[in-house]
């Protein structure tokens, strides 16, 4: 009997029927059941990593039912899971004789193949499987089988095009849309997956996770409106269908519809499980709302979740920061930064505020670690001059700068940040001097200055200079 044949027994007959083995098991007693309850037993055991109690149910049924594929199968899928090849591969054999066309065998193999990293002849059992298959979910099993191998090389388009013909044999597959979707995002194909999905849900139009997928491609080429239909149809199918309440939310939110992306976000809190993620996403509506206090609330959810979770007590800090309260401030960034030492934006968060309250020392020491960390980062150069100038060492925050011009030969951007930090020293004629020689090197990034200063944009002497280079 095929293991797919086996109707699911409900939990609390999955109860009873290991507490009756457990007890004869304890009592030294012979037990016997049919081969479907020694199959739910062995899968239970299995789902659970009691390895060696799943080993020893499937001795006792290869025993009492030794013609039978199953549980030949079935130790071998233990031992393989366990990495024992050289044990598994045998009972491998034994169940093709009794079962050659069982397909759980084929897959097993392809399994310890692939394992071994061994492509060529996993590929070769499974085409040999897809010659003989004659249900349609076992098509799909195999094909999902054959993406792994090609995703084993990392060979998308093969995945893809795998994927693709899983869901022609069965459109429904929630784990081929799912690593399709996974494949869409990683290789950037949008365009080209949606005229499939659109294809997919005509024969299947009451698939959720084909419209999930769709509004994913929508959204990842810009059609927010159409992103949303297709999610709302997904909803519309299964109303706690979680993951398409939550993108949904990610839509508005990008879209700039902050109060439609919370109302979505907390729809979905109310169904799921406590979700680090979620509360994240709640808590930055509030922060865009101005709510800060609800939106720490909500952090702090998040890292009741995960009490390590660094992203939060970022969070946290940068509510206490718009608030101009920067004590509350730095102890957040703090935390943050232990969690995550090497973290730039963390990093300079925290230094930002130590320059804020004057505690220069605390902020140079960090500064100095970021460019450490990678000095070819021409912004950890720039970061490094800018958090001298904010102390007034002018001499070394200069001296930086013209290091960095020369290790990056003469970039624009050095020089019109020497002309902003020369012209706030006081410096006019030097400012100029370096102006020009940034409209030089590039003229569309002058605006740049601006952006450090706006002053400038009432300097006459500055505007007259741009006036002069430009094009």
């Amino acid at each position: 009997m095929e293991e797919d044949e086996f109707m699911e027994p409900s939990f609390g007959e999955m109860m009873d029927l290991i507490k009756q083995y457990e007890d004869a098991e304890k009592e030294n007693r012979k037990v016997f059941f049919d081969e479907e309850n020694y199959d739910h037993i062995v899968q239970f055991y299995q789902d659970n990593r009691e390895y060696n109690k799943a080993l020893r149910v499937a001795n006792t049924a290869m025993e009492q039912y030794p013609f039978s594929s199953v549980f030949y199968t079935k130790k071998a899928e233990i031992l393989a899971n366990q990495k024992r090849f050289d044990e598994a591969l045998p009972l491998l054999e034994e169940a093709e004789r009794l079962d050659p066309n069982d397909i759980n065998i084929f897959l097993i193999r392809a399994d310890v193949h692939l394992w071994e990293g061994r492509h060529a002849e996993a590929m070769e059992v499974i085409e040999s499987a897809i010659a003989i298959a004659t249900e349609k979910e076992d098509m799909c099993e195999l094909l999902l089988e054959m993406a792994d191998i090609w995703e084993d090389q990392e060979k998308y388009v093969e995945v893809v095009t795998c994927l693709k013909n899983a869901l022609r044999h069965d459109p429904m597959c929630e784990e081929a849309l799912n690593r399709l979707w996974f494949c869409t995002e990683l290789m950037g194909t949008h365009d080209e997956s949606i005229m499939f999905y659109e294809n997919l849900l005509e024969e299947s139009p009451y698939s959720h996770w084909a419209w999930y997928n769709l509004g994913h491609a929508y959204s990842g080429i810009g059609l927010y409106d159409k992103a949303i239909d297709a999610l709302g149809y997904a909803i519309a199918i299964d109303d706690n269908f979680e993951p398409a309440i939550v993108s949904s939310g990610d839509v508005m939110f990008i879209t700039g519809n902050t109060d439609k992306a919370l109302e979505f976000y907390q729809e979905a809190i109310k169904i799921s499980r406590p979700d680090k993620e979620l509360y994240l996403k709640t808590a930055a509506c509030y922060e865009k709302l101005g709510e800060l206090g609800k939106s720490r609330s909500y952090l702090r959810k998040a890292i009741a979740v995960d009490p390590y979770y660094e992203e939060a007590f970022f969070r946290i800090g940068e509510t206490y920061r718009m608030e101009d309260n920067l004590d509350k401030a730095i102890a957040s960034f703090e935390r943050a930064v232990k969690l995550s030492k090497d973290n730039v934006d963390y990093l300079i968060a925290l230094a930002d505020a130590y320059l804020v309250v004057g505690e220069n020392d605390k902020a140079l020491e960090i500064f100095e670690r970021i460019f450490q960390q990678d000095p070819d980062s021409k912004q950890n150069w720039v970061n490094l001059a800018s958090a001298y100038f904010n102390v007034e060492n002018y001499r070394k925050a200069f001296q930086v700068l013209s290091e960095a011009e020369h290790k990056f030969d003469g970039s624009a951007d050095i020089y019109y940040v020497k002309t902003v930090f020369y012209y706030q020293a006081g410096n006019r004629h030097e400012a100029l001097i370096n102006l020009e020689k940034g409209l030089l090197a590039n003229f569309d990034e002058h605006t740049m200055i601006f952006e450090m200063d706006e002053s400038l944009l009432d300097v006459d002497a500055v505007l007259q200079v741009i006036e002069q280079y430009r094009p």
